[in-house]
C-alpha cells in the first residue's frame, strides 16, 4: 500500500501539471478478495502509485480507467467484481473467492486543494473524513475516532473515510527488538512511539523509523501512554523488574492490545509478582508472551513474530473498541 501523504501528493502533483489523474479506492470487500476496504490507488497516462490488490481486477481496470481517459469520461464510476474463473458476466476471471467493489473516480482540476489537505492532515496526524459521492470529493470534520470507512450502494451511492488517523504501537524498551519492530509496524501503517528511561541507547537513536521517541521515568509512563481504540501497547523492557513496573503502571489502561515480550517463565513470574496489585481479570487480557511461535531468535525474527500477531489480532476484530 502506497504511503498515504505521497498517494494525495502524487495525485496533486498529477493535477497542477496537467495530467488526467484518476482515484481507484476499494470501498467493499469480502471473502478472500484481493485488496482490503479503504485500499487506493491512483493512475495517470502512463504512471500509478498504491494497489488495490493486483491481479487482473486491478489490471483489468487500469486499462478500463485508461481508455476512459483517452474518451474523455469525467463521471465517478462503481465497479463491482465477483472472484471466481468460471463465472461470466461481472465475473474477474480470479479463482480466490470473494467480492470486491471498487470506486473509480477521475480527480478534477478544483480538487487540487483538497488534496492538499489530504496530504497536509496524514502528515500531521489530523483526522478528517473524506466523503466521495457523483457529486465529487469533500472533507470533513471528524472525530477523533477509530479507521472507519462506510459504503452506502445505490444509484445515488455514497462513501466515506477517516483520513489522517493511524494505528499506534507504544513500544516500550527502546533495544534491538525495539528497532526492528517498529521498522516492521511502519509498513503495516502503525505509527511507532518509542519510550524508555535510560538515555543513550545505540538502538533507540538510529530508530529513525518511529514517530516519536520519548525518554522517561517508567514510574511516569502511564502518563505519557494515553488510552483508545487505535492504541496497541508492547512492553519490552530492558528487566523482569521495569517489565512488570510498567505492567502495573499500563494494565488498567482502556485499549485494545496490552503485550509483554518474554518467556513464559519470566510471563508467570511477573504475573504472580503482581497478582496483589493488578486484579486477575486484568491480567486475563494481557498477551504473554507476544508473538506468533515461529521459533524466532534474532531481533528480526522476533519483530516479524509480534508485527504477525498483531495483524491478526486486528483482522479478527469485527467492532471497535469504545472509549469510556
Amino acid at each position: 500500500m502506497a504511503d498515504p501523504i505521497q498517494l494525495w501528493q502524487w495525485i496533486g502533483d498529477g493535477l497542477a501539471s496537467g495530467a488526467s489523474v484518476t482515484l481507484l479506492i476499494v470501498v467493499d470487500s469480502s471473502g478472500s478478495s484481493p485488496g482490503k476496504i479503504g485500499a487506493k490507488m491512483a493512475v495517470t497516462e502512463n504512471g500509478m502509485i498504491g494497489t488495490i490488490g493486483g491481479g487482473a481486477v486491478e489490471n483489468g481496470l487500469i486499462e478500463s480507467v485508461r481508455e476512459s481517459m483517452v474518451k474523455g469520461v469525467t463521471e465517478p464510476k462503481i465497479h463491482s467484481r465477483t472472484h471466481h474463473a468460471s463465472e461470466t458476466g461481472t465475473s474477474s476471471g480470479m479463482i480466490c473467492g470473494g467480492e470486491q467493489t471498487v470506486l473509480v473516480y477521475p480527480c478534477r482540476i478544483q480538487d487540487l486543494p483538497l488534496f492538499e489537505q489530504l496530504a497536509e492532515c496524514c502528515r500531521l496526524r489530523t483526522p478528517r473524513r473524506l466523503v466521495v459521492s457523483r457529486r465529487g470529493l469533500r472533507l470533513i470534520d471528524a472525530e477523533a475516532s477509530v479507521f472507519s470507512a462506510h459504503f452506502e450502494p445505490g444509484a445515488d451511492w455514497l462513501y466515506q473515510e477517516v483520513i489522517g488517523r493511524r494505528k499506534c504501537a507504544y513500544i516500550i524498551g527502546g533495544g534491538h527488538v525495539s528497532l526492528m519492530l517498529s521498522k516492521v509496524l511502519d509498513l503495516l501503517d502503525f505509527d511507532s512511539v518509542v519510550i524508555d528511561e535510560r538515555d543513550g541507547i545505540d538502538a533507540m537513536q538510529s530508530n529513525g523509523v518511529a514517530w516519536k521517541k520519548m525518554i522517561i521515568p517508567y514510574a511516569e509512563i502511564d502518563q505519557a501512554v494515553p488510552e483508545g481504540p487505535e492504541v496497541f501497547i508492547i512492553i519490552m523492557t530492558h528487566s523482569h523488574r521495569t517489565d512488570a513496573q510498567v505492567l502495573a503502571k499500563l494494565a488498567a489502561k482502556n485499549v485494545p492490545y496490552l503485550g509483554l515480550l518474554g518467556s513464559r517463565k519470566k510471563i508467570a513470574s511477573i504475573k504472580e509478582a503482581l497478582s496483589g496489585q493488578v486484579p486477575e481479570q486484568t491480567l486475563q487480557r494481557l498477551h504473554a508472551p507476544i508473538g506468533l511461535p515461529i521459533k524466532s531468535h534474532t531481533p528480526a525474527e522476533i519483530a516479524i513474530s509480534i508485527a504477525a500477531e498483531l495483524i491478526q489480532f486486528t483482522n479478527s476484530c469485527h467492532e471497535p473498541l469504545t472509549t469510556q
